[in-house]
């Protein structure tokens, strides 16, 4: 309520003075006490209240009360730069009706109220450099600042770039040059912007302390739904002149801008420079560095160089002689990521089924002790693997499984293969290579000869056995069914005999057997009789002579 009664008190207090102002006689539009040493000032050192410019720099002013400027609402220009304030009145500005430059610059300033702009629709340029400001309030910067063009930030000790230039509908340029700037955030409580594309806002980020940017500042913005890769270039800031670490923590900003026509406009925001990694020092992020060179180091497993490469979409692992016995048994993988292992010159001696099989893009473990394969390993990278190079092992065998893998991405020679019956499937997968890839690859037989797999057949002296192995399997099951039917016969002898009836007509071993000596006989018969169910139907078919 109090708030409104000011509103209105002041509301009428500006009808009052504009009317006296534009009845009055010409005035001095200008009111001047800089460098005259004053610790403070009031209302009663205006004696004039038609003046549009109040100049109190160069002081030692430390505080201002609310009603300083009650008697001159008519300013378009305050300047309090130069003196000791420390923190203003959050009404300190509420009189005035038309301030269109502020400038409290090299001051004390450790903080700001969150409604000093309240009323100040009219205030195009902001000037609050050389401070001692850390934060802004969230609600600081806002949309009724309709007017608002320029906001000098500079020299102070800021640590977070918040998105305050897109609170507002106009185009703005933000300085917040010379901080302690070193990431981005948006703490200011919400997600809806005004000024939401900002094709005319320029924010001044040089001399900060920025390593590294963070390439998910306008994800969080703006959301993934909306068009984040648009209004990731337009809203492009000035980042020279810092220590920036050309990683993959840069990389979708950088490749945001090379996939569109601000890279060939020559833009002076651009000519951003690398300070790390030292072997790309001074060069030009946007120019002279390629896309696959924003790396990252991740954590190391087994000593091994572990590697983010987002332009390729793959995690790089150099575990290159580093002793190992056995493959890594886990390793550090983002989402979406596919992994390049290089597991070459150490002392591997089996291929196993590890957790991360799937993912694997490419393989080398070349140079090993390798004498085992899991073919389960080679089910799960059938649907990644690009190369897989095995050269230089103890392979004697390899697993009928790999035969999923093309023989052009799978890389076996100078292993001592053993040609045998174990490996004549060989030729077909070599052979069913394109004719590019090198079929050179050989195998020794029993004898020490070597033989080209490509032609390897059932045909070698140690497959000569094959035929004699399968008489013996078959003559096995045939003896196991015989036997089987002898032991149904002797267990169920009158089952047995009603089988070999219907289907030999034959009655082996019978007890009853009918005159064979009356042939005139056209049937005999036979009775069946069941003790336990006396509904059991009793019929003869019989002639008139039968012998029982």
């Amino acid at each position: 309520m109090r708030n409104t009664l000011d509103s209105v008190f002041f509301f009428l207090l500006d009808l009052c003075i504009l009317r006296h102002v534009s009845l009055g006689e010409p005035y001095n539009p200008q009111f001047n006490i800089s460098f005259q040493n004053k610790t403070s000032v009031s209302k009663s050192d205006f004696p004039d209240l038609k003046v549009l410019t109040v100049n109190l720099s160069h002081n030692l002013i430390t505080t201002l009360s609310s009603d300083t400027f009650t008697n001159v609402i008519l300013v378009k220009s305050l300047d309090l730069s130069y003196n000791l304030i420390n923190q203003p009145p959050g009404d300190l500005l509420l009189p005035f009706i038309q301030l269109v430059c502020l400038q409290i610059s090299n001051n004390r300033l450790q903080r700001l109220p969150v409604e000093f702009l309240q009323n100040q629709s009219a205030l195009e340029e902001l000037d609050l450099s050389h401070n001692s400001l850390n934060s802004i309030p969230a609600k600081f910067f806002h949309s009724n600042l309709s007017a608002l063009r320029v906001v000098n930030l500079s020299w102070n000790n800021f640590v977070i770039y918040q998105p305050w230039p897109l609170l507002l509908w106009n185009s703005v340029n933000f300085d917040l040059s010379y901080n302690k700037i070193s990431t981005t955030a948006n703490n200011l409580g919400q997600k809806q912007f005004s000024n939401q594309y900002g094709s005319d806002i320029k924010v001044n980020l040089q001399f900060n302390n920025f390593t590294q940017w963070n390439d998910s500042f306008y994800e969080d913005l703006f959301g993934a739904d909306e068009n984040v890769a648009e209004k990731r270039i337009l809203l492009i800031p000035d980042i020279r002149n810092n220590n920036w670490t050309c990683d993959c923590n840069i990389y979708k900003f950088v490749s945001s801008i090379h996939n569109s026509f601000f890279l060939y406009a020559r833009m002076e925001a651009l000519k951003v420079k690398c300070y790390n990694p030292p072997h790309l020092r001074d060069k030009r992020v946007f120019y002279d560095v390629a896309l696959n060179e924003f790396v990252c180091n991740l954590t190391s497993i087994d000593n091994c160089l572990v590697q983010d490469i987002p332009n390729m979409n793959t995690v790089y692992v150099d575990c290159r002689s580093r002793e190992l016995t056995t493959m890594p048994k886990s390793l550090p993988l983002p989402d979406g990521r596919k992994l390049s292992l290089n597991l070459c010159d150490n002392s591997i001696q089996s291929l196993d089924n590890v957790e991360y099989a799937d993912k694997i893009e490419s393989l080398n473990l070349s140079n090993n002790a390798l004498k085992f394969i899991d073919g389960n390993a080679l089910r799960k990278m059938i649907n990644v693997i690009k190369e897989l190079d095995l050269r230089k092992n103890s392979l004697k065998y390899l697993p009928k499984e790999i035969y999923v893998l093309p023989y052009e991405k799978t890389y076996v020679e100078g292993n001592p293969l053993s040609c045998d019956c174990n490996m004549t499937w060989m030729s077909d997968w070599v052979n069913l290579a394109p004719g590019y890839r090198d079929k050179s690859l050989e195998c020794a037989d029993a004898n020490g000869n070597h033989h080209l797999v490509k032609e390897v057949t059932e045909n070698l002296p140690n497959c000569t056995n094959v035929t004699l192995i399968a008489a013996c399997v078959s003559l096995g099951i045939l003896l196991v069914i015989i036997i089987s039917i002898v032991i149904t016969a002797k267990r169920c002898p009158s089952e047995t005999k009603v089988i070999l009836f219907k289907i030999f007509r034959i009655h082996p071993r019978d007890k009853y057997v009918g005159d064979s000596n009356d042939h005139d006989m056209d049937n005999v018969a036979y009775i069946s009789y069941d003790a336990t169910d006396p509904q059991v139907e009793k019929k003869t078919n019989c002639s008139s002579q039968t012998e029982i």
